[in-house]
């Protein structure tokens, strides 16, 4: 089982005619022991992709337009806030450049 799996990450910001498509599709998984690197050009919604595994991106501008994100097979997708909070820092972290 993976520690960490994202299927189909939808996210946009902005809504109705001006809403642009910032992450689009994104499926990735991690085991137990594995590290991931995202790596693309400047832009390309690898910081957004990161921070929507914590869900850290407000939900305005933003708004989830598809996909889960499964954290010990736990949906976060439909976490409380309070939930959210104890594993920000604890079972999700961030190492950037």
């Amino acid at each position: 089982m993976a520690l960490l799996e994202i299927n189909n990450l939808k996210l946009e910001f902005g809504s109705g005619s001006d809403a642009v498509q910032v992450v689009n599709g994104v499926s990735l998984s991690i085991r137990e022991g594995e590290t991931l690197c995202l790596v693309g050009e400047s832009g390309s919604g690898k910081s957004v992709t990161a921070q929507s595994i914590a869900r850290l991106i407000p939900c305005t501008p933003a708004s989830n337009h598809g996909g889960e994100i499964l954290l010990d097979g736990k949906d976060e997708m439909k976490m409380d806030k309070r939930n959210l909070l104890s594993i920000r820092g604890v079972e999700v972290r961030y190492i950037y450049q």
